[in-house]
């Protein structure tokens, strides 16, 4: 991989891992920061054909250390809990529940 394309794709994952839940925990120590960029690239190194057992295995004990593995949210004492909102969002309607305020129903008339 080329200096500005190896770059430009730990600029990415950087971004991306920020976005993780656990990001909040890092950015509260900034001792972590320097791990985070490790992992970036370590990762990176682990993608390619290059990679050695022991880049792996450095990989996982980044992740450990940055809580990315169950191991290491235990290790940190962190829990990721869902949002309500997701939750709701992966609730599949009920479709045994009708509301009939939503459906119309339809008016009979006497006849007499």
């Amino acid at each position: 991989m080329a200096t500005e394309e190896r770059r430009q794709a730990e600029l990415s994952l950087w971004d991306e891992v920020w976005t993780y839940p656990q990001a909040c925990a890092w950015e509260l120590d900034r001792w972590r920061w320097n791990i985070v960029a490790l992992y970036v690239r370590t990762f990176l190194v682990c993608a390619g054909p290059e990679a050695k057992a022991a880049d792996k295995a450095s990989l996982h004990r980044f992740g450990d250390q940055l809580g990315l593995t169950p191991a290491g949210l235990k290790e940190n004492g962190w829990a990721i809990a869902r949002s309500e909102v997701d939750m709701k969002r992966s609730e599949k309607p009920s479709l045994s529940v009708i509301d009939e305020t939503e459906q119309e129903r339809p008016q009979r008339r006497l006849r007499g």
